[in-house]
């Protein structure tokens, strides 16, 4: 904005004509005071005149010969420079300057006289001379005391103009400069105090106040829009914070219920009632698929809301749906997707989880099922077999027939003793639990099961981590070595039996159960005997490689060579 009135410009004129003016009004008085000067030298020039006068009568009375000579020095008085001036000064009154030229004809008649020695003459026109005279100084001095009152006058009425000048300059000053000014220290302490409302100022003036006040109005209401703008986005983050923390507390607080304890229809019910409550909900519903008896629905329908769901799903598949109706203020959609992303991933696990169970089961009474499948069954088979040659040797007439059926007898005494003792092995392996997690507590168990079979020393050394096993996978291991150390009680006739589980020389995870016997005279397994068949089975469970040897220095090693990571 272009400013064609400038208040400083204009203070510095009004300044620069006072100054002016001062300058004019001193050179005036000074002016004045100059001619006063020389009135002084006029008043006594003027009154030596009429003392001049009066000495010619006594020097033509006493000394004519002096008369010249004082003729010479009145005329020199009389047209002094002091009384010529008179003349010449422009503001010299002309009565002074008429009383001035007469005082200098009527001389010339006095002078006359004085020549010719007239004292009779002389002396009666000196009288009516010194009147003149008097007159003229008296013309003189009033206009000298004229002067001097118009010094005063002219000084006093400068005086009061300076004043009302400077007055109006102060006030101007007042008006254009520091009522602005301290309107804006005003606003910008309003503004200080977020007060972007500020008093008016005034923009009219076309000068730098009224630009420096525009320039400022239009920073308040910039900033006004700016700190209002901001403040909105202050509130609308605070909001957006405040959602995002409820967000999250309500899904850790579903992450929480739905890991610690085990999902039902009471807690899913309790979950909705919690998202329904923080969410502000009109009503909420979970449907799910293959279990109607854990739908549930809370809260009472309004026929004019419309319904919004989010399916419950696991990747591809869909487990369920969840419905709501929504009060105010809305739900996130982003805090409802997780909710049913958190329903989906616990319904999923807990379906995981019963599977497992179901598996867990199958696969423990397949167990059940090969294990007296691989010994009671083919005992009783036996015995079966056996009872059907009793029978048929009670029904001949042979000599020998009583001999072969006692035979036979003893056979089915030491099958039925065998099957016992299976049956026994049996239900110690069906009810051999892993109570610690740690694996040496778990052999030692098994060995202290064994030692009151023999009086055989078995000695343990275990270097393995607990975690090489699961639970499942560890009783597969303890029945191997469970198994080898019975083959070598019953069969090796050893003084020492050692049992050890750790890392061989080639970094592998092994264990060996190893005796100072008699060895294994061959790795064919006699009828009726399927402990080295079971003990393969549950190597190929584990994905290990056995291997029964004859050692050198004597005896039988079962070696079972476990893989890095047991699936």
């Amino acid at each position: 904005m272009k400013v064609t009135h400038s208040v400083s410009t204009r203070i510095a004129h009004y300044l620069f004509l006072i100054i002016v003016f001062s300058g004019i009004i001193t050179a005036l008085s000074l002016a004045i005071m100059a001619s006063n000067k020389s009135d002084a030298e006029l008043i006594n020039v003027s009154g030596s005149l009429r003392m001049q006068a009066y000495r010619l009568i006594y020097m033509m009375e006493h000394e004519p010969q002096k008369v010249d000579m004082s003729l010479s020095q009145y005329r020199l008085s009389l047209h002094s420079n002091a009384l010529l001036n008179i003349s010449r000064q422009r503001f010299a009154p002309q009565e002074l300057k008429q009383a001035y030229h007469n005082v200098i004809r009527r001389w010339g008649k006095m002078e006359a006289y004085a020549r010719q020695n007239n004292l009779a003459a002389y002396r009666k026109e000196v009288g009516s001379y010194v009147t003149q005279v008097d007159n003229f100084v008296y013309i003189l001095q009033n206009f000298a005391e004229k002067k001097l009152t118009l010094v005063v006058m002219v000084t006093l009425f400068s005086m009061l103009l300076i004043v009302a000048m400077v007055s109006y300059v102060i006030w101007y000053t007042r008006r254009k400069v520091v009522n602005p000014l301290h309107q804006l220290v005003q606003a910008s302490t309003q503004m200080q105090m977020r007060q972007f409302n500020h008093i008016q100022l005034d923009t009219t003036n076309n000068n730098e106040l009224g630009t420096l006040a525009k320039a400022f109005t239009h920073m308040s209401a910039e900033l006004f829009k700016f700190y209002t703008g901001l403040e909105q986005k202050v509130n609308e983050k605070t909001q957006k914070l405040n959602q995002t923390n409820r967000a999250l507390s309500i899904l850790y607080h579903c992450s929480q219920q739905l890991s610690v304890t085990d999902i039902n229809r009471a807690l899913l019910q309790k979950i909705l009632h919690h998202v329904m409550a923080t969410e502000h909900l009109r009503v909420i519903e979970i449907i799910i698929d293959q279990a109607e008896h854990w739908n549930i629905r809370l809260g009472a329908e309004a026929e004019k809301l419309s319904w919004q769901e989010q399916n419950i799903s696991i990747g591809s598949d869909k487990l369920g749906v969840l419905r709501w109706q929504a009060g105010l203020p809305c739900p996130d959609t982003r805090t409802m997707s997780n909710i049913a992303q958190l329903l989906g991933r616990a319904l999923y696990f807990h379906q995981t989880q019963r599977q497992q169970q179901q598996l867990l089961l199958m696969e423990e009474r397949s167990i059940i099922a090969r294990e007296l499948h691989d010994s009671l069954a083919q005992v009783l088979s036996f015995l079966r077999i056996q009872l059907t040659l009793l029978k048929h040797n009670l029904n001949l007439e042979d000599k020998n027939a009583k001999q072969k059926s006692l035979q036979i007898i003893q056979d089915f005494e030491q099958a039925l003793s065998n099957g016992y003792i299976q049956l026994r092995e049996l239900l110690t392996t069906f009810r051999l639990t892993v109570q610690e997690a740690n694996l040496q507590l778990a052999l030692e168990q098994v060995i202290d099961s064994l030692r009151n079979q023999t009086e055989i020393p078995i000695c343990l050394q275990c270097a393995l981590p607990s975690q090489l096993f699961n639970p499942q996978q560890l009783i597969h291991a303890l029945q191997i070595i469970r198994e080898a150390v019975l083959n070598a009680i019953k069969h090796a006739e050893a003084n020492c039996i050692e049992v050890i589980a750790h890392v061989n020389e080639d970094g592998e995870n092994e264990l060996l159960v190893r005796d100072d016997g008699i060895g294994i005279p061959s790795l064919e397994e006699p009828a009726g005997h399927y402990g080295l068949n079971i003990m393969q089975e549950r190597c190929r469970q584990l994905n290990a490689s056995l291997c029964i040897s004859n050692r050198a220095s004597g005896g039988t090693e079962v070696k079972v060579i476990l893989p890095d990571t047991i699936n």
